[in-house]
Parts: C-alpha cells; structure tokens; sequence
C-alpha cells in the first residue's frame, strides 16, 4: 500500500494475526488490529491479546480485537478474551463475524465498540465478474458494487445494536455503498480481499507424505501458518490465493471515492491472514 495514495485525514490501522506480527508496525499507524477473522482454532491465547493491547498502550495506539465465526465452543471461548479487552482497554473494538458475538457484546454490557466484520458484509467479490462489466448495464454494475448494507432496513438494525461502523474488502469492480444517510463509516481491508471461506480447511496435512491429496477431516497443526497455495485459471483473470480454509485475491489500488463512501480507515495486513 502507498501512503501517499491514501487521502489525507485517513485513519490507517495494521492488521495482525501473530504477535510477531508487530514488527510491522510504523508510526503511519494509529490503531492495531488483532486476531483472526477466519477459524476459531487461530483464535489467540490470553497472554498475546495482553502482549497486543500493552504494545497499543505504550505507544498511544487504539485497539480493535478480531473475532471470527463460531460454534457453541467458540464462542464460550471468547468470552473471558473479550472480558479481558474490556478490563485491559476499555472503548475498544470488537470486530464480530458472528452474529452471535453481537448478541454476546450487548448483553454483557461491555464498555466496547461493535464493528461488523468482513464476512456479514455480502459483497460480489468474484474475480470472474471482471469479465462481465464490458457488457453489463449501468444499473446491474452499479448492483454489483453494493452491498446489503446499502439496504434501509438492514442499516437500521446495525443501528439499533450499536453497530456503527463496517468492515469491507476492496472489490475489483469498485464499490459503491450509498452509506452518506446511514451514520455508519467504512473500514477498507488492504491488499488482500476474501472471496470465500469455509470451516473445512483444505490445508490440513497438506505437508504428510502420502496424504497431499486426501481430501478430509483432519487434526489441526496449523499448517495454514506455513503455506500459501496460488491458484490460477484463465477465467479468473487474476491469481487466487489460497490460505487455509480461506480464498483471497489482491488488490493494492486504492480507492478515488473512499471519502464519498464514508471510508475513514484503511486496514492494512502485511501478510495472509492466518
């Protein structure tokens, strides 16, 4: 991402997954995000979210804690670590891509900003629809740059639940969100944007000899922390990335209309979620 290309008055945050992941971090940044949208076996320990909110501490750095859908056990999971934020940094952020998180962060009473993550955000993220704008008329190009955020009724239930600010993926056909009545901003994920995710990880012993092509349920050994697969077809346009049990593609131009669109953050994640 080019700091220069980002309008003047731009919140810009970095996205973390790892503690590690803080060796990234420069003074153009005044937010840390942490935690992991994705897999709720990627969700971080106790004493790294301590490590994480420290770091923003002691450089004068906000705090939004990311959480990815759940089952049951995850969610009791998460719990005492958004219990912990609240304690440790009151006013935070909480980026919930579970409805069921939302729920939780209004029932408990936290003193903690909701934000609705990524993957509640339905948006036509499909490179292959690049090969369609040339033909498409004005009105299903404009659809596909939209979101059902644009929708009165559903803005109106973010509201209702204190939600007032959403997360979105930098599409390739651009994006047009109509957010200037909602009274809710925009955050904008770079470079990297989703395109799908599921809960069966195709890289699960990925790296067994014998096993490479197996295709099942298999235990955890993080091996999405050690291997990024490309894929390419023709019909794609652009190479597919693939880290666990997520697909992504990369988009490193900016946006002209962030301002318009009520975008005020750019997210900025050095590497692949994971």
């Amino acid at each position: 991402m080019n700091s220069a290309s980002v309008e003047t008055g731009t919140e810009q945050a970095l996205y973390i997954t790892r503690i590690d992941g803080l060796k990234y971090y420069q003074d153009k940044f005044s937010r840390i995000y942490f935690g992991n949208e994705f897999c709720q076996r990627l969700i971080p320990a106790a004493s790294d979210i301590r490590l994480a909110i420290d770091f923003a501490l002691n450089n004068n750095l906000s705090f939004t804690f990311i959480t990815p859908f759940v089952t049951n056990e995850g969610l009791e999971l998460l719990k005492p670590l958004i219990d912990l934020v609240a304690r440790e940094k009151p006013g935070s952020e909480i980026v919930f891509n579970d409805w069921g998180i939302l729920q939780v962060l209004n029932r408990q009473g936290w003193d903690l900003q909701p934000v609705m993550g990524r993957l509640l955000n339905k948006m036509k993220r499909g490179p292959r629809l690049m090969n369609l704008l040339d033909i498409l008329p004005d009105a299903a190009i404009e659809y596909y740059r939209g979101s059902n955020i644009s929708t009165g009724l559903y803005s109106k239930f973010l509201k209702q639940n204190r939600v007032r600010r959403v997360e979105l993926d930098n599409l390739l056909q651009g994006i047009n969100l109509k957010l200037a009545d909602t009274e809710i901003v925009a955050s904008l994920y770079l470079p990297y944007a989703y395109i799908t995710v599921s809960r069966f990880c195709l890289a699960a012993s990925c790296d067994v000899y014998g096993d490479e092509d197996r295709v099942g349920i298999f235990p955890c050994h993080r091996e999405c922390q050690k291997y990024t697969f490309q894929q390419e077809n023709p019909v794609m346009g652009i190479p597919l990335l693939r880290k666990g049990n997520a697909i992504y593609f990369r988009n490193d131009k900016v946006p002209e209309n962030m301002r318009e669109q009520h975008i005020d953050r750019i997210v900025f994640q050095p590497e692949l979620p994971a």
